[in-house]
């Protein structure tokens, strides 16, 4: 499924604002590449932790402008036409209080931004994007709301922000959602639904002047109290998340 949506808040463009269960002690622990994945225990979902060195669920193939592929133990979105943002949920159950966290870096010319997706579960269009812009070191917040594109928090400057790798993450709590870059805070809003579940993913953006884009994700975690197995129709495939979106820039 790809739905296209038009932009009516001004996005990132850097020419204007860029932006276990019980184990033996003397059990050898396991290496430290091994992942503990929901599908290997069957029906119900664990704790996600995902670093890409073998397939999971994420969505790998092509659309129009967009390139998704495991490379050398990462998740590539690579942008391939200007103006496009692409999202791509995470094949994980929602989850309440639940915490979620990428490392994110560029190949090659930065695009315009990557980001961390996040929404409440069958709600498609209710959804935010936790955005990182490396050129100019800020983040913003932006919110999917029917066939808009909101800006929730405008582009905001943080130290936290590094040219290189940076490590997004979203932490729901106490009735708040805590926004933090390189494990530095940088923002918060109110969680006004503080047990209703959330579906989480990836983001990736070009600029509408220049592309590819090539985004690079790697030590993904979603955890929390699941909702439901990862057959139920919570899981991701029954919230409209089994295919990559699309939102064209304007």
């Amino acid at each position: 499924m790809r739905w296209s949506i038009r932009v009516v808040i001004v996005i990132l463009v850097l020419g204007g604002v860029a932006l276990a269960a019980g184990r033996s002690a003397a059990a050898t622990p396991p290496p430290s590449t091994r992942m503990f994945l929901p599908h290997v225990i069957g029906d119900h979902c664990g704790d996600f932790y995902d670093e890409f060195t073998a397939p999971t669920g994420w969505f790998v193939g092509q659309r129009d402008g967009l390139l998704a592929e495991l490379r050398g133990g990462e998740y590539r979105l690579d942008v391939t036409q200007p103006g496009l943002i692409w999202l791509v949920g995470a094949p994980d159950c929602p989850r309440v209080a639940n915490h979620a966290a990428v490392s994110a870096r560029w190949a090659g010319t930065p695009g315009n931004f990557y980001g961390l997706l996040f929404g409440q579960n069958g709600r498609i269009d209710n959804t935010y994007i936790l955005a990182v812009n490396s050129d100019v070191r800020a983040w913003l917040l932006l919110r999917l709301d029917g066939d808009t594109l909101q800006t929730v928090i405008g582009p905001t400057s943080s130290d936290a922000i590094e040219e290189t790798t940076n490590r997004l993450a979203i932490t729901r709590g106490s009735g708040r959602i805590l926004f933090s870059i390189n494990d530095s805070t940088v923002g918060q809003m109110a969680d006004t639904q503080p047990d209703a579940p959330y579906i989480v993913g990836l983001v990736a953006a070009s600029y509408t002047d220049h592309a590819p884009a090539d985004a690079r994700f790697d030590r993904f975690v979603h955890r929390g109290r699941a909702v439901g197995n990862r057959s139920d129709d919570t899981s991701r495939d029954g919230d409209g998340w089994a295919e990559p979106l699309s939102v064209a820039n304007p």
